[in-house]
């Protein structure tokens, strides 16, 4: 009888092939963070039932993602005016979302490891690296 591989097992393993090819810019803004640029000051967007929608446009600067940070303004019952934060809106460049994410235990761990080995030179150099780490620790 043949062994198959865990599902969560397959979704890591086809994940880890597919960051191969990921671009360096894309797994900075995966691993590390975007580098969000404003592109729009706050400004009125519109009118809702719930008050006056607010937004803020930014863009990465990396990767050219957007992303409209969005506020309700709104009255408290002080008539003291405040804006009340909502879900962002992003809009990914076409190439950027990755199916393989889905189904995967954790994985940012998984781009981090390729941005390690990308920086050491690849899994062989990663372990040349923690077998120095570790003679040093002995001696």
């Amino acid at each position: 009888m043949a062994v198959t591989a865990a599902p969560e097992a397959q979704a890591s393993t086809t994940l880890v092939q597919a960051l191969r090819v990921v671009s360096d810019e894309y797994l900075d803004c995966r691993g590390i963070a975007h580098r969000w640029q404003k592109t729009r000051d706050l400004h009125v967007v519109e009118l809702t039932e719930d008050g006056h929608l607010v937004e803020r446009h930014l863009e990465c600067d990396r990767c050219t993602t957007i992303r409209r940070d969005r506020q309700l303004l709104r009255s408290d019952r002080w008539n003291v005016q405040r804006l009340e934060r909502l879900h962002p809106l992003y809009e990914y460049p076409a190439d950027y979302l990755m199916q393989e994410m889905r189904g995967v235990d954790h994985p940012k761990e998984l781009v981090r490891f390729e941005q390690l080995s990308r920086s050491l030179g690849g899994k062989a150099a990663i372990n040349r690296a923690i077998k120095k780490v570790e003679a040093n620790v002995e001696s």
